[in-house]
Protein backbone atom coordinates (compact mmCIF):
# COMPACT_ATOMS: atom_id res chain seq x y z
CA UNK A 1 0.00 0.00 0.00
CA UNK A 2 2.65 2.41 0.82
CA UNK A 3 4.38 1.73 -2.40
CA UNK A 4 1.57 2.65 -4.08
CA UNK A 5 1.19 5.61 -2.58
CA UNK A 6 4.83 6.77 -3.07
CA UNK A 7 3.96 5.72 -6.84
CA UNK A 8 1.01 7.95 -6.94
CA UNK A 9 2.93 10.74 -5.36
CA UNK A 10 5.61 10.45 -6.89
CA UNK A 11 4.01 10.71 -10.62
CA UNK A 12 1.92 13.48 -9.35
CA UNK A 13 4.75 15.44 -8.46
CA UNK A 14 6.04 14.32 -12.11
CA UNK A 15 2.92 15.85 -13.78
CA UNK A 16 3.78 19.30 -11.98
CA UNK A 17 6.98 19.81 -12.97
CA UNK A 18 6.18 18.89 -16.46
CA UNK A 19 3.19 21.51 -16.06
CA UNK A 20 5.45 23.46 -14.71
CA UNK A 21 8.10 23.46 -17.16
CA UNK A 22 5.85 24.09 -19.61
CA UNK A 23 4.36 27.15 -18.48
CA UNK A 24 7.45 28.64 -18.08
CA UNK A 25 8.77 27.91 -21.77
CA UNK A 26 5.43 29.15 -22.80
CA UNK A 27 5.83 32.58 -20.68
CA UNK A 28 9.64 33.26 -22.48
CA UNK A 29 7.62 33.21 -25.85
CA UNK A 30 7.14 36.33 -27.46
CA UNK A 31 3.44 37.37 -27.25
CA UNK A 32 2.91 37.72 -30.61
CA UNK A 33 -0.37 38.06 -30.04
CA UNK A 34 -0.47 41.50 -27.71
CA UNK A 35 1.10 43.58 -29.98
CA UNK A 36 2.46 47.04 -28.65
CA UNK A 37 0.49 50.02 -29.58
CA UNK A 38 2.43 52.83 -31.26
CA UNK A 39 2.76 56.17 -29.46
CA UNK A 40 0.99 58.96 -30.73
CA UNK A 41 2.04 62.35 -28.68
CA UNK A 42 -1.23 63.98 -28.51
CA UNK A 43 -2.20 67.59 -28.89
CA UNK A 44 -4.78 70.52 -26.70
CA UNK A 45 -5.07 73.75 -27.03
CA UNK A 46 -6.01 76.61 -25.13
CA UNK A 47 -8.15 79.44 -26.42
CA UNK A 48 -11.10 81.78 -26.15
CA UNK A 49 -11.06 83.13 -30.08
CA UNK A 50 -13.90 81.32 -31.42
CA UNK A 51 -12.90 81.47 -35.00
CA UNK A 52 -9.68 79.68 -34.83
CA UNK A 53 -10.84 77.26 -32.59
CA UNK A 54 -13.46 75.87 -35.45
CA UNK A 55 -10.84 77.04 -37.81
CA UNK A 56 -8.18 74.62 -36.24
CA UNK A 57 -10.29 72.16 -33.63
CA UNK A 58 -9.38 69.32 -36.35
CA UNK A 59 -5.35 69.68 -34.90
CA UNK A 60 -6.45 68.74 -31.41
CA UNK A 61 -7.67 65.95 -29.00
CA UNK A 62 -8.37 68.90 -26.33
CA UNK A 63 -9.76 72.28 -26.53
CA UNK A 64 -9.59 74.14 -23.53
CA UNK A 65 -11.97 76.98 -24.33
CA UNK A 66 -10.19 79.63 -22.00
CA UNK A 67 -13.64 81.13 -20.67
CA UNK A 68 -14.08 80.87 -16.79
CA UNK A 69 -12.82 83.09 -13.73
CA UNK A 70 -14.15 82.95 -10.63
CA UNK A 71 -16.51 85.46 -9.36
CA UNK A 72 -15.76 87.63 -6.30
CA UNK A 73 -12.18 89.67 -6.07
CA UNK A 74 -11.37 89.57 -3.00
CA UNK A 75 -14.04 87.53 -1.29
CA UNK A 76 -15.04 84.09 -3.37
CA UNK A 77 -18.38 83.58 -3.98
CA UNK A 78 -17.62 80.11 -4.98
CA UNK A 79 -19.60 80.82 -8.84
CA UNK A 80 -17.63 81.05 -11.86
CA UNK A 81 -18.12 83.35 -14.38
CA UNK A 82 -18.06 83.01 -18.41
CA UNK A 83 -16.41 85.49 -21.24
CA UNK A 84 -18.33 83.90 -23.54
CA UNK A 85 -22.72 84.40 -23.51
CA UNK A 86 -25.03 81.34 -23.18
CA UNK A 87 -25.76 81.15 -26.92
CA UNK A 88 -21.54 81.52 -27.89
CA UNK A 89 -20.88 78.49 -25.55
CA UNK A 90 -23.88 76.35 -27.11
CA UNK A 91 -23.21 76.97 -30.68
CA UNK A 92 -19.32 76.67 -30.09
CA UNK A 93 -19.84 73.26 -28.21
CA UNK A 94 -22.25 72.01 -31.33
CA UNK A 95 -19.77 73.25 -34.21
CA UNK A 96 -16.92 71.08 -32.04
CA UNK A 97 -19.20 67.93 -31.85
CA UNK A 98 -20.23 68.29 -35.64
CA UNK A 99 -16.66 68.85 -37.04
CA UNK A 100 -14.61 67.22 -34.91
CA UNK A 101 -16.07 64.80 -32.55
CA UNK A 102 -13.24 63.42 -31.46
CA UNK A 103 -11.91 66.25 -30.06
CA UNK A 104 -12.80 66.48 -25.74
CA UNK A 105 -13.55 69.99 -24.51
CA UNK A 106 -12.67 70.82 -21.25
CA UNK A 107 -12.91 74.86 -20.70
CA UNK A 108 -10.79 76.22 -18.28
CA UNK A 109 -11.26 78.37 -15.05
CA UNK A 110 -8.83 80.50 -14.38
CA UNK A 111 -7.59 82.66 -11.86
CA UNK A 112 -4.03 84.22 -10.56
CA UNK A 113 -4.45 85.16 -7.15
CA UNK A 114 -3.08 88.78 -5.97
CA UNK A 115 -4.16 91.40 -3.59
CA UNK A 116 -7.34 92.39 -5.37
CA UNK A 117 -8.22 88.88 -6.76
CA UNK A 118 -8.19 85.74 -4.27
CA UNK A 119 -8.58 81.57 -4.71
CA UNK A 120 -8.61 81.30 -0.93
CA UNK A 121 -12.25 80.14 -0.17
CA UNK A 122 -12.89 78.87 -3.20
CA UNK A 123 -10.35 75.84 -2.47
CA UNK A 124 -11.44 76.05 0.97
CA UNK A 125 -8.88 78.23 2.94
CA UNK A 126 -10.09 80.47 5.65
CA UNK A 127 -13.04 79.16 4.71
CA UNK A 128 -14.98 77.69 8.60
CA UNK A 129 -17.24 75.38 7.50
CA UNK A 130 -15.98 74.73 3.62
CA UNK A 131 -19.49 75.97 2.75
CA UNK A 132 -18.19 78.60 -0.47
CA UNK A 133 -15.64 75.63 -1.43
CA UNK A 134 -18.87 72.87 -1.45
CA UNK A 135 -20.55 75.64 -3.57
CA UNK A 136 -17.87 76.15 -5.69
CA UNK A 137 -17.60 71.93 -6.26
CA UNK A 138 -21.31 71.80 -7.14
CA UNK A 139 -21.19 75.19 -9.43
CA UNK A 140 -18.49 73.62 -11.73
CA UNK A 141 -20.27 70.32 -11.68
CA UNK A 142 -23.86 72.44 -13.01
CA UNK A 143 -22.27 74.14 -15.16
CA UNK A 144 -20.55 70.41 -17.02
CA UNK A 145 -24.02 69.36 -16.93
CA UNK A 146 -25.65 72.24 -18.03
CA UNK A 147 -23.25 72.59 -21.22
CA UNK A 148 -21.94 68.94 -21.57
CA UNK A 149 -18.54 69.54 -21.22
CA UNK A 150 -15.75 66.38 -21.10
CA UNK A 151 -14.44 67.74 -17.90
CA UNK A 152 -12.86 70.79 -16.70
CA UNK A 153 -9.60 72.15 -16.47
CA UNK A 154 -8.51 73.97 -13.26
CA UNK A 155 -5.78 76.81 -13.59
CA UNK A 156 -5.27 78.22 -10.20
CA UNK A 157 -1.98 80.24 -10.11
CA UNK A 158 0.46 82.26 -7.46
CA UNK A 159 -1.13 81.16 -4.48
CA UNK A 160 1.01 81.13 -1.27
CA UNK A 161 2.25 78.36 0.51
CA UNK A 162 -0.22 78.65 3.22
CA UNK A 163 -3.30 77.69 0.21
CA UNK A 164 -1.15 74.10 -0.82
CA UNK A 165 -3.64 71.71 1.83
CA UNK A 166 -6.83 73.47 1.16
CA UNK A 167 -5.68 73.48 -2.91
CA UNK A 168 -5.32 69.89 -2.52
CA UNK A 169 -8.52 68.92 -0.96
CA UNK A 170 -10.07 70.84 -3.18
CA UNK A 171 -9.09 68.65 -5.78
CA UNK A 172 -9.47 65.65 -4.30
CA UNK A 173 -13.47 66.31 -3.65
CA UNK A 174 -14.00 67.62 -6.42
CA UNK A 175 -12.26 64.67 -8.70
CA UNK A 176 -14.19 62.63 -6.63
CA UNK A 177 -17.47 63.99 -8.22
CA UNK A 178 -16.11 64.25 -11.89
CA UNK A 179 -15.30 60.34 -11.36
CA UNK A 180 -18.88 59.45 -10.74
CA UNK A 181 -20.04 61.02 -13.56
CA UNK A 182 -17.24 59.64 -15.73
CA UNK A 183 -15.37 63.54 -16.37
CA UNK A 184 -11.90 64.29 -16.79
CA UNK A 185 -9.95 66.59 -14.33
CA UNK A 186 -7.40 68.71 -15.77
CA UNK A 187 -4.57 70.78 -13.74
CA UNK A 188 -2.45 73.33 -15.20
CA UNK A 189 0.73 74.26 -13.14
CA UNK A 190 3.68 75.69 -12.69
CA UNK A 191 6.96 74.92 -13.98
CA UNK A 192 10.08 73.43 -11.94
CA UNK A 193 13.81 72.16 -12.24
CA UNK A 194 15.13 70.12 -9.88
CA UNK A 195 17.65 71.67 -7.51
CA UNK A 196 19.40 68.15 -6.55
CA UNK A 197 18.70 68.92 -2.74
CA UNK A 198 15.53 68.70 -0.90
CA UNK A 199 14.79 71.09 2.29
CA UNK A 200 11.97 71.40 4.39
CA UNK A 201 9.75 74.94 4.24
CA UNK A 202 7.22 75.05 6.92
CA UNK A 203 4.65 77.12 6.29
CA UNK A 204 1.98 78.55 9.03
CA UNK A 205 -1.27 77.35 8.68
CA UNK A 206 0.29 73.77 7.02
CA UNK A 207 0.01 69.93 9.24
CA UNK A 208 3.20 69.35 7.40
CA UNK A 209 6.37 70.85 6.11
CA UNK A 210 6.72 71.36 2.07
CA UNK A 211 9.41 69.11 0.13
CA UNK A 212 11.03 71.56 -1.79
CA UNK A 213 13.39 69.69 -4.16
CA UNK A 214 13.23 72.41 -7.21
CA UNK A 215 15.03 75.65 -7.99
CA UNK A 216 11.25 77.76 -8.21
CA UNK A 217 11.21 77.65 -4.80
CA UNK A 218 8.63 81.12 -4.38
CA UNK A 219 4.67 81.59 -4.20
CA UNK A 220 2.59 79.70 -6.73
CA UNK A 221 5.22 76.71 -7.31
CA UNK A 222 4.55 75.90 -3.71
CA UNK A 223 0.93 74.93 -3.80
CA UNK A 224 1.48 72.79 -6.49
CA UNK A 225 2.55 69.37 -5.89
CA UNK A 226 3.91 67.65 -9.31
CA UNK A 227 3.94 64.26 -7.10
CA UNK A 228 0.35 64.54 -5.70
CA UNK A 229 -1.07 66.02 -8.65
CA UNK A 230 0.01 63.02 -10.69
CA UNK A 231 -1.98 60.96 -8.58
CA UNK A 232 -5.39 62.89 -8.51
CA UNK A 233 -5.73 64.65 -11.97
CA UNK A 234 -6.02 62.38 -15.05
CA UNK A 235 -4.36 65.31 -17.22
CA UNK A 236 -1.49 67.85 -15.51
CA UNK A 237 -0.23 70.35 -17.82
CA UNK A 238 3.15 72.53 -17.01
CA UNK A 239 3.36 76.27 -18.19
CA UNK A 240 6.76 76.04 -20.09
CA UNK A 241 6.62 79.86 -20.77
CA UNK A 242 7.26 83.36 -18.93
CA UNK A 243 11.19 82.45 -18.14
CA UNK A 244 11.74 86.50 -19.32
CA UNK A 245 8.67 87.58 -18.49
CA UNK A 246 7.84 91.17 -19.62
CA UNK A 247 9.13 94.36 -17.91
CA UNK A 248 12.11 96.13 -17.00
CA UNK A 249 14.59 94.97 -14.60
CA UNK A 250 15.48 91.12 -13.52
CA UNK A 251 15.76 89.23 -14.81
CA UNK A 252 16.12 90.91 -18.51
CA UNK A 253 15.54 90.03 -22.14
CA UNK A 254 15.19 86.48 -23.03
CA UNK A 255 13.16 83.82 -25.11
CA UNK A 256 9.74 82.89 -23.20
CA UNK A 257 10.97 78.97 -23.71
CA UNK A 258 14.13 78.10 -24.35
CA UNK A 259 14.89 74.29 -25.33
CA UNK A 260 17.80 73.50 -22.46
CA UNK A 261 14.67 74.73 -19.61
CA UNK A 262 11.98 72.93 -20.98
CA UNK A 263 14.43 69.50 -21.25
CA UNK A 264 15.10 70.31 -17.32
CA UNK A 265 11.15 70.58 -16.28
CA UNK A 266 10.56 67.28 -18.33
CA UNK A 267 13.57 65.39 -16.77
CA UNK A 268 12.40 66.46 -12.84
CA UNK A 269 8.27 66.63 -13.93
CA UNK A 270 9.01 62.97 -15.26
CA UNK A 271 10.12 61.53 -11.96
CA UNK A 272 6.74 62.90 -10.08
CA UNK A 273 4.01 62.58 -12.42
CA UNK A 274 2.87 59.28 -14.83
CA UNK A 275 4.24 59.76 -18.69
CA UNK A 276 1.01 59.37 -19.93
CA UNK A 277 -0.45 62.24 -18.28
CA UNK A 278 2.15 64.54 -18.53
CA UNK A 279 1.64 67.52 -21.21
CA UNK A 280 3.97 70.11 -22.00
CA UNK A 281 2.18 73.83 -22.92
CA UNK A 282 4.85 75.66 -25.54
CA UNK A 283 4.28 79.35 -25.71
CA UNK A 284 3.53 81.16 -29.16
CA UNK A 285 4.81 84.32 -28.56
CA UNK A 286 7.82 86.05 -27.51
CA UNK A 287 8.59 90.10 -26.19
CA UNK A 288 10.18 93.26 -27.55
CA UNK A 289 12.46 94.78 -24.96
CA UNK A 290 13.48 98.41 -24.59
CA UNK A 291 17.52 98.19 -23.77
CA UNK A 292 18.42 101.76 -22.79
CA UNK A 293 15.71 103.62 -22.47
CA UNK A 294 11.90 103.22 -20.82
CA UNK A 295 9.17 102.04 -22.48
CA UNK A 296 6.66 99.14 -22.87
CA UNK A 297 7.94 95.29 -23.31
CA UNK A 298 5.49 94.36 -26.05
CA UNK A 299 3.91 90.81 -26.86
CA UNK A 300 5.69 89.66 -29.99
CA UNK A 301 3.52 87.21 -32.20
CA UNK A 302 3.24 86.86 -36.39
CA UNK A 303 2.08 90.00 -37.15
CA UNK A 304 4.24 92.12 -34.82
CA UNK A 305 7.61 90.21 -35.97
CA UNK A 306 6.74 91.24 -39.67
CA UNK A 307 5.94 94.41 -38.96
CA UNK A 308 9.98 94.86 -36.69
CA UNK A 309 11.30 93.04 -40.51
CA UNK A 310 9.35 95.42 -42.64
CA UNK A 311 9.63 98.46 -40.62
CA UNK A 312 12.91 98.76 -38.73
CA UNK A 313 15.35 96.54 -40.57
CA UNK A 314 16.41 94.26 -38.02
CA UNK A 315 19.65 92.28 -37.13
CA UNK A 316 18.43 88.80 -37.48
CA UNK A 317 19.78 86.08 -35.50
CA UNK A 318 18.99 82.37 -35.23
CA UNK A 319 20.01 80.59 -33.32
CA UNK A 320 20.82 83.38 -30.67
CA UNK A 321 23.71 83.67 -28.70
CA UNK A 322 23.25 86.97 -26.56
CA UNK A 323 26.77 86.24 -25.09
CA UNK A 324 28.28 86.38 -28.52
CA UNK A 325 25.89 88.95 -29.86
CA UNK A 326 26.50 91.46 -27.71
CA UNK A 327 29.87 92.00 -28.58
CA UNK A 328 28.84 92.86 -32.51
CA UNK A 329 25.14 94.52 -32.73
CA UNK A 330 26.01 98.00 -32.23
CA UNK A 331 24.73 100.28 -29.74
CA UNK A 332 22.82 103.81 -29.79
CA UNK A 333 24.19 104.21 -26.22
CA UNK A 334 27.45 102.89 -24.59
CA UNK A 335 25.14 100.72 -21.90
CA UNK A 336 22.33 98.47 -22.07
CA UNK A 337 20.56 98.53 -18.19
CA UNK A 338 17.86 96.26 -19.80
CA UNK A 339 20.30 93.84 -20.18
CA UNK A 340 23.71 94.08 -19.49
CA UNK A 341 23.34 93.41 -15.43
CA UNK A 342 21.69 90.06 -16.46
CA UNK A 343 24.42 88.90 -19.22
CA UNK A 344 25.21 86.13 -16.58
CA UNK A 345 22.52 84.18 -17.28
CA UNK A 346 22.86 83.86 -20.32
CA UNK A 347 26.46 82.45 -20.84
CA UNK A 348 27.25 79.22 -22.27
CA UNK A 349 23.65 79.39 -23.84
CA UNK A 350 22.63 79.08 -27.23
CA UNK A 351 18.95 79.54 -27.69
CA UNK A 352 17.28 78.14 -30.75
CA UNK A 353 14.55 81.11 -30.76
CA UNK A 354 15.20 83.79 -33.40
CA UNK A 355 15.70 87.18 -32.25
CA UNK A 356 15.70 90.70 -34.07
CA UNK A 357 17.67 93.42 -32.97
CA UNK A 358 16.93 97.15 -34.22
CA UNK A 359 17.31 100.82 -33.04
CA UNK A 360 14.11 103.78 -33.53
CA UNK A 361 14.75 107.00 -32.26
CA UNK A 362 18.35 106.05 -30.19
CA UNK A 363 16.25 103.66 -28.17
CA UNK A 364 17.75 99.93 -28.93
CA UNK A 365 15.54 96.84 -29.08
CA UNK A 366 15.75 93.12 -28.82
CA UNK A 367 12.51 91.34 -30.10
CA UNK A 368 12.19 87.26 -29.33
CA UNK A 369 9.63 85.56 -30.92
CA UNK A 370 8.94 82.15 -31.93
CA UNK A 371 8.29 80.77 -35.35
CA UNK A 372 8.05 77.04 -36.85
CA UNK A 373 11.34 75.61 -36.53
CA UNK A 374 11.75 77.16 -32.92
CA UNK A 375 8.73 75.76 -32.08
CA UNK A 376 9.27 72.09 -33.78
CA UNK A 377 12.69 71.87 -31.60
CA UNK A 378 10.85 71.55 -28.61
CA UNK A 379 7.81 69.94 -29.92
CA UNK A 380 10.98 66.78 -30.73
CA UNK A 381 12.04 67.33 -27.35
CA UNK A 382 8.49 66.46 -25.71
CA UNK A 383 7.85 63.88 -28.39
CA UNK A 384 10.99 61.88 -27.84
CA UNK A 385 10.40 61.59 -24.01
CA UNK A 386 7.49 59.84 -25.21
CA UNK A 387 4.97 62.43 -22.70
CA UNK A 388 0.85 62.23 -23.07
CA UNK A 389 1.23 65.40 -25.25
CA UNK A 390 1.80 69.13 -25.91
CA UNK A 391 -0.55 71.98 -25.21
CA UNK A 392 -0.47 75.35 -26.97
CA UNK A 393 -0.65 78.24 -25.11
CA UNK A 394 -2.70 79.93 -26.96
CA UNK A 395 -4.57 79.32 -29.81
CA UNK A 396 -5.68 82.76 -31.75
CA UNK A 397 -5.63 84.11 -35.18
CA UNK A 398 -1.82 86.15 -34.67
CA UNK A 399 -0.20 82.51 -34.79
CA UNK A 400 2.57 82.71 -37.11
CA UNK A 401 0.86 80.44 -40.16
CA UNK A 402 3.68 78.07 -40.55
CA UNK A 403 3.55 76.87 -37.03
CA UNK A 404 -0.14 75.83 -37.53
CA UNK A 405 1.17 74.18 -40.75
CA UNK A 406 4.02 72.29 -38.68
CA UNK A 407 1.30 70.92 -36.23
CA UNK A 408 -1.15 69.64 -39.53
CA UNK A 409 1.81 67.85 -40.67
CA UNK A 410 2.72 66.53 -36.98
CA UNK A 411 -0.87 65.72 -36.35
CA UNK A 412 -1.41 63.78 -39.52
CA UNK A 413 1.76 62.03 -38.90
CA UNK A 414 0.62 61.00 -35.68
CA UNK A 415 -2.43 60.02 -36.87
CA UNK A 416 -0.36 57.15 -38.98
CA UNK A 417 1.55 56.26 -36.36
CA UNK A 418 -0.96 55.69 -33.23
CA UNK A 419 -4.67 55.36 -32.83
CA UNK A 420 -7.11 57.79 -29.86
CA UNK A 421 -6.89 54.50 -27.87
CA UNK A 422 -3.95 55.93 -26.67
CA UNK A 423 -5.38 58.77 -24.87
CA UNK A 424 -5.64 58.74 -20.86
CA UNK A 425 -9.13 57.87 -19.81
CA UNK A 426 -11.31 59.45 -16.66
CA UNK A 427 -11.96 57.69 -13.78
CA UNK A 428 -8.51 55.39 -14.07
CA UNK A 429 -7.50 56.38 -10.66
Amino acid sequence: MRRILNTQIYVLFYVLNVLIHCNYIENQKPKTDLPKKPYRMLASTWSSDIPSIKKFVHFYDEMHPFIYTLKGGRKNTGEITNIWSEKETKELIAYVREKSPNTLLLPTIFRWENSTELIMEAIGAKDEGNSIRSKHIETILNEIDRFGWDGIDIDYEGMGCDRKEAFETFLVELKSKLKVKGKILSVAIHPKTASGQTILLNCPGLKDPIKVDYLESYKGQWTHDYEFLGKVADKVKIMAYELYPRGPGFPGPGPQAPLDWIEKILDYALTKIPKEKLYMAIPTYGYDWPLNCEGETKPVYYSYSRKILREKLPIQKEPTSIPQLIKTIPRSTPNWPELDPYLYRHVGKVYEDPSLWYSEDGCDHVAFYMNRKAFATKYDALKKRKIAGFSFWQLIRDNDPEIHRFLEEAIQKNQKEGNLEDTVKPNQN
